[in-house]
């Protein structure tokens, strides 16, 4: 597809919430998505609570083109349109349940303390009861960040579907393989929201002291931070620069050969230990060089690497 004719299928932002600001029509997508085959016009107007078949087709003619498409079988989703029914469904727009913090079977790679979680904010938060805080700071709040409580871990960005219908347990295997993914993709960089390119930066702290807890200057436990925005939409991330080479060659390989699947929801305990507890060494700031270990049955992989994260060199 070329330039002109992207830019000419593309719907503006302010068109598409324009079109998507009616709950008629946002019953037709979920009606139309729901049925997984395209529907007569007939059919779908039975389905839609609405009384005026007027009403009805005008709003159908707004979603036309860009979120439905029509056949001579009938109506149904374009991608555009079962996007918007799948962000609804994962209850992303729609849901904020309740977890209180509760524990887990799985063990704190720190303590072997069973880890806890709750859910605040569309996130899972994560504590152990033994250890001191990763993090100084909460983040993701609405307000802000926050003070964290004694034993905060981290959060894990994830769909309202994905507490539904687990355990504990499970709950905190699908949020760390759900936002191991994320971050994974921001490593490739893809922007996991949209797949546009994401930007990405590294922020070092001066004066970072992290002995007993996380560092008072940044509030983390590692100097080095990573900072990445999507170009296109709004996603953003922070996390601890390890994460930014998790999709490397190097490390996968070294994660593969000691039997660890980084995606495998059962790994996430093992994947943590790894990830979040990693040696840091950096050697300088301009330009930016440093080392991470990373230690898994007593094997031990360094990776030496510059500004963008590129590993410009290995040792086992």
């Amino acid at each position: 597809m070329g330039e002109a004719e992207q830019a000419q299928s593309r719907l503006a932002p302010d068109d598409a919430f324009s079109a998507l600001g009616n709950e008629i029509r946002v019953e037709i997508l979920r009606e139309l998505g729901e049925a997984g085959t395209a529907l007569a016009f007939s059919e779908l107007y039975d389905r839609v609570a609405v009384d005026d078949s007027a009403q009805f087709n005008y709003h159908l003619d707004r979603l036309e083109g860009h979120f439905v498409g029509k056949s001579d079988a009938g109506y149904a989703l374009r991608r555009p349109g079962r996007r918007i029914v799948e962000a609804i469904l994962s209850g992303a727009v729609t849901d904020d349940p309740t977890l209180e913090r509760t524990p887990t079977d799985e063990l704190c790679p720190g303590c072997d303390s069973h880890v806890e979680i709750e859910w605040h904010e569309g996130s899972v938060e994560v504590y152990c009861p033994t250890c001191t805080r990763r993090w100084q700071q909460s983040w993701g709040r609405v307000d802000g960040p926050e003070q964290a409580p004694q034993g905060y871990q981290g959060r894990l960005p994830v769909p309202p579907a994905g507490i539904m219908d687990r355990s504990p347990t499970e709950i905190y295997q699908t949020a760390f393989t759900w936002t191991s993914l994320e971050l994974m993709s921001v490593a490739s960089n893809i922007c996991p929201r949209c797949a546009a390119t994401v930007t990405t930066e590294l922020n070092v702290c001066e004066t970072h002291d992290a002995t007993d807890g996380p560092c008072s200057s940044c509030g983390t436990t590692y100097a080095v931070r990573l900072v990445a925005a999507c170009t296109n939409c709004i996603y953003s991330a922070g996390c601890a620069a390890a994460w930014g080479v998790v999709s490397t060659t190097e490390l996968l390989t070294f994660l593969f050969e000691h039997g660890l699947n980084p995606v495998a929801p059962g790994a996430a305990r093992r994947l943590d230990a790894v990830i979040n507890e990693y040696g840091e060494q950096i050697h300088s700031t301009d330009p930016f060089r440093a080392e991470f270990s990373f230690s898994i049955d007593g094997d031990q992989l360094t990776l030496a690497v510059d500004e963008t994260l590129a590993v410009v060199d290995t040792v086992e």
